[in-house]
């Protein structure tokens, strides 16, 4: 989730995944988000959580990255569906809100309310 590159508009373009986890052979735990080409592994299901948002807020810092995330934003938009990817427009203070309530689940290991 972040805010569009049009810093200071409003409404602003809200993108939420819904992340998905897969119980390897060996214990471990893979995670990754639909429609991206990147998937993290933790020793568990909350170590992989950690390193799905580090690795998000570490390509989050990619111009390249943010860009093709946006063009997938678009393509949403008109029409192109990923399951568990989902594009809204908010106000400013329900994204602020909303930034706030998913990074609190995501820290306290549970999974955010949706909408």
């Amino acid at each position: 989730m972040h805010q569009a590159p049009w810093d200071g508009s409003d409404p602003v373009l809200h993108v939420s995944q819904k992340p998905e986890f897969i119980d390897q052979a060996d214990g471990t735990v893979r995670a990754y988000y639909p429609g991206e080409d990147w998937h993290v592994t933790g020793a568990d299901h909350a170590a992989a959580i950690r390193a799905l948002i580090d690795e998000v807020d570490r390509r989050m810092q990619d111009p390249n990255y943010v860009a093709q995330h946006f063009e997938m934003a678009r393509r949403h938009l008109d029409g192109e569906r990923t399951p568990g990817f989902d594009v809204a427009f908010l106000d400013k203070d329900r994204y602020r809100a909303r930034a706030i309530e998913i990074g609190d689940a995501l820290t306290e290991g549970r999974r955010p309310a949706t909408g």
